[in-house]
């Protein structure tokens, strides 16, 4: 994809049921879903030719005490190829399981270790 705008109704239209929100902001894609759509949108995001998002920067979280779902889980991508970065996220209650993207990235086991110390975030 050359340009955000382009790669932002890939997605949509190649995911349509699994994305609840895109934004364009900072020169970054944000895209929101649900935890159970995480496996699959990270797969087309890294598989699909014309996305490419073949490295995990870093997953974090963020703490909302006063919200029922408590965590923001953050996935930063990056694709080499076209100098582009995502930002996935999606909402958990304090005790949930989520999946593992270690799978797809081994690189995630590091991160989602540091999730859990920090956060005691549960990955599956």
């Amino acid at each position: 994809m050359n340009n955000l705008e382009d790669l932002e109704k890939k997605i949509n239209s190649e995911l349509t049921t699994k994305i609840n929100n895109t934004e364009i902001k900072h020169d970054q894609l944000y895209i929101e879903t649900d935890k159970d759509d995480l496996i699959d949108v990270t797969l087309f995001i890294k598989t699909n030719q014309e996305t490419k998002f073949r490295q995990l920067i870093d997953i974090t979280v963020v703490d909302y005490p006063e919200n029922s779902q408590r965590f923001k889980i953050v996935y930063l991508f990056l694709s080499h190829e076209f100098n582009q970065r995502m930002v996935l996220s999606y909402f958990i209650n304090e005790k949930e399981l989520i999946s593992s993207l270690t799978s797809i990235f081994p690189s995630a086991n590091w991160m989602e270790r540091e999730v859990f110390d920090m956060y005691g975030v549960n990955f599956k």
